[in-house]
């Protein structure tokens, strides 16, 4: 597991400016200055049961960026070249990864609460759920 910038495709950690005094913290995320798309959807994980995963699939359309509130979790890459695992806990540090990426997020701190802004609109279609599937799709794109 690293923290280092991920290698995998399209994949890279964002700095969430902000500001910090004696009243505590605020970070933000603005579109054009960090953030590439305008978000579609957002929603959030939370309350996650112990050892319990979320993702476990990847996106045809969607890129996605994961902004750990509190708390933190592992996330697990996967290009279809490289597998790689970084961590999810720094609020001032979100992830973003593209789209033909697998994705699992596991070890989730109790009080984790992630934050993920999506490109598009939730579309069943656009999952890739089976990762055998994914693996194919993946080479035959030539990615």
């Amino acid at each position: 597991m690293t923290t280092s910038d991920p290698t995998a495709r399209d994949c890279r950690w964002i700095a969430v400016p902000g500001h910090t005094d004696g009243r505590g913290s605020i970070n933000f995320l603005e579109f054009g200055k960090g953030l590439d798309f305008r978000p579609q959807r957002i929603f959030w994980l939370h309350h996650i049961a112990p050892g319990q995963w979320r993702g476990r699939h990847g996106h045809r359309e969607s890129r996605l960026v994961f902004v750990p509130l509190a708390g933190g979790c592992d996330v697990s890459l996967d290009d279809g070249s490289i597998i790689e695992t970084v961590r999810l806990d720094d609020p001032a540090r979100a992830l973003y990864v593209g789209t033909w990426v697998w994705h699992e997020l596991t070890r989730f701190t109790p009080d984790a609460a992630i934050l993920v802004l999506a490109s598009t609109l939730y579309d069943n279609d656009e999952y890739l759920r089976d990762y055998d599937e994914f693996k194919r799709d993946v080479a035959r794109r030539g990615a």
